[in-house]
């Protein structure tokens, strides 16, 4: 598939993976159309385009709480429902998710570090609440 039909299919291209594996307080991964600036002003921050993605398994505080996972983008409001899979398609240039009824396509650039990583991540620490297909 070349560029110009990957960028026909996509909600958008992912131009920064964020991930963030705390043991503690637990696991983001975060999508995003634009690069990482940490010297945005506060106009840009309130009045941002930005189109993202966040997948997000939190950790309980109690022994006796469930892990609570949160699928949130700038594409819609769909919540997740605690009791539904996350369905994701990974491709070496392509992330699809499906929850609760919606479905987002990101392009990826990707490095093959930052490629394995996503996948190793989404295998090890979201196995109970995702379906991978390759």
């Amino acid at each position: 598939m070349n560029k110009t039909e990957l960028t026909d299919k996509v909600d958008f291209i992912c131009k920064n993976l964020s991930i963030t594996d705390d043991p503690d307080f637990g696991c983001t991964v975060e999508f995003s159309d634009s690069l990482d600036n940490e010297n945005e002003n506060i106009n840009y921050i309130i009045n941002s385009t930005e189109k993202y993605l966040l997948i997000q398994r939190s950790y309980p505080e109690d022994i006796d709480e469930i892990d609570w996972y949160t699928v949130e983008t700038s594409e819609n409001e769909t919540e997740l429902n605690q009791k539904d899979k996350i369905i994701i398609k990974l491709k070496r240039n392509l992330f699809e998710i499906n929850w609760s009824g919606s479905k987002l396509i990101i392009g990826l650039e990707l490095s093959d570090s930052e490629y394995n990583n996503l996948n190793k991540i989404l295998k090890s620490r979201f196995k109970d609440k995702i379906i991978l297909l390759d």
